[in-house]
């Protein structure tokens, strides 16, 4: 299966959940949603951020994929000190598929509520807009985060970023990248 099939497929399936109720709504982040603002790159995984229904909890989601899906699951663990508290992933094809919850991550709440949809592989699906990616990429902080903040530092309106680096208290990492011009 190529990473175009295993996309639509992980992406057709989360529309489906979405329109159960099962969850409220989704956002793709990461590699794959770069390409959506600027020029596309080779990434290694699907990235996506949930929120899930109060109808159903974490573990309600890992069991559907597991059963729907037919998908080995690997929970991520996290510790008290982590932004991201829910983590999993699962393997579609040759594609690793990551999807993070928003329980406890109000920036990637955000992220979903003020994303846009776009065209990506030709399927028509929410994705974070440049300032919550530049956001969403400042808490691993690799290199190609870095690399990743600086082509989307072009696209995005860095004001608003500068509030919501602060707001979300990113500002000092931001900083560190990024020449911000003050007004």
């Amino acid at each position: 299966m190529s990473i175009i099939e295993a996309f639509i497929k992980t992406i057709s399936f989360f529309d489906e959940l979405k329109d159960e109720g099962i969850i409220e709504d989704y956002a793709l982040i990461g590699g794959l949603a770069l390409s959506a603002w600027v020029r596309p790159r080779t990434t290694r995984d699907v990235d996506l951020v949930v929120i899930i229904s109060k109808k159903i909890n974490w573990d309600d989601l890992i069991s559907l994929i597991q059963t729907r899906l037919q998908k080995k699951v690997s929970v991520h663990k996290a510790t008290p000190r982590m932004t991201i508290q829910e983590k999993f992933s699962f393997m579609s094809g040759h594609i690793q598929v990551d999807i993070i919850g928003t329980g406890g991550f109000d920036l990637a709440t955000e992220a979903i509520k003020n994303g846009v949809v776009a065209a990506v592989f030709g399927k028509n699906i929410k994705v974070a807009t440049p300032e919550y990616l530049i956001l969403l990429k400042l808490l691993p902080l690799s290199g190609q985060d870095i690399i990743d903040i600086k082509g989307l530092a072009k696209k995005a309106d860095m004001h608003k970023v500068a509030k919501l680096a602060e707001k979300h208290f990113l500002l000092p990492k931001l900083e560190s990248i990024i020449q911000l011009r003050k007004p």
